[in-house]
């Protein structure tokens, strides 16, 4: 246990939060690379506000969360830490929803089941119960921050083209001219081909970066 902490507590560059932060948000993000939560993404990004509410709730929820079992996951033994991560995670989401309820009046309502699904997101436990307990308190608030953030840019990027291709609009605004879709673009199926094209375009970038560093390396 001792060298656990001492290695956990071993201090990290800027440049290498920088990088967990920018994995999250785009290079590893948990959605397309990770195929973590998709459940909300393609069941309920189906309009941008909804896609914002849930991103609110999946920040407030994971950031305590994962500060948290930063401090106090290492002393959990692994059989105990996964339902300890769900039992913190829907304590937190009791200010979480308050909170988003606040900033958006009767979004509880709006999202339905699916706010309460957030509490067991696998994102949230993944980063909360594996990465959290073994790493940097900066490094887990760079992490969090970082996956939240690309999870919100997926959930709303599916969320804005599914609104649009159903009503011409996004968030209740007129963008002009457009070609009514089948209602069949807010069934889960279709968030699935949306999501599958942008994991291919992601890989596609992860791909090429991985020719391109390859080439440059000196040759031994």
């Amino acid at each position: 246990m001792k060298r656990k902490t001492a290695e956990k507590r071993r201090p990290g560059s800027l440049r290498e939060t920088r990088t967990i932060f920018f994995n999250g948000l785009f290079l590893k993000n948990p959605v397309l690379i990770g195929a973590l939560g998709l459940y909300p993404v393609v069941a309920a990004g189906y309009n941008l506000r909804m896609a914002v509410q849930l991103s609110l709730l999946m920040l407030f929820i994971s950031l305590p969360t994962g500060v948290i079992f930063c401090l106090v996951g290492e002393f959990l033994p692994g059989w105990l830490r996964p339902g300890a991560v769900l039992a913190v995670s829907a304590a937190c989401y009791l200010p979480a929803a308050w909170l988003v309820n606040q900033l958006f009046p009767g979004s509880l309502n709006t999202m339905g089941i699916f706010a309460g699904l957030m509490i067991c997101n696998s994102m949230v436990l993944s980063r909360c119960n594996d990465y959290a307990p073994a790493h940097l308190l900066r490094a887990v608030l760079a992490d969090i921050l970082g996956c939240v953030l690309g999870y919100s840019l997926v959930l709303c990027a599916v969320a804005c083209l599914r609104e649009y291709l159903q009503r011409g609009s996004v968030w209740n605004g007129s963008t002009g001219l457009y070609i009514p879709a089948d209602r069949g673009t807010a069934l889960p199926f279709f968030g699935f081909i949306v999501l599958g094209f942008l994991a291919a375009l992601v890989q596609g970038i992860n791909l090429r970066r991985e020719k391109k560093s390859g080439r440059e390396a000196p040759r031994t």
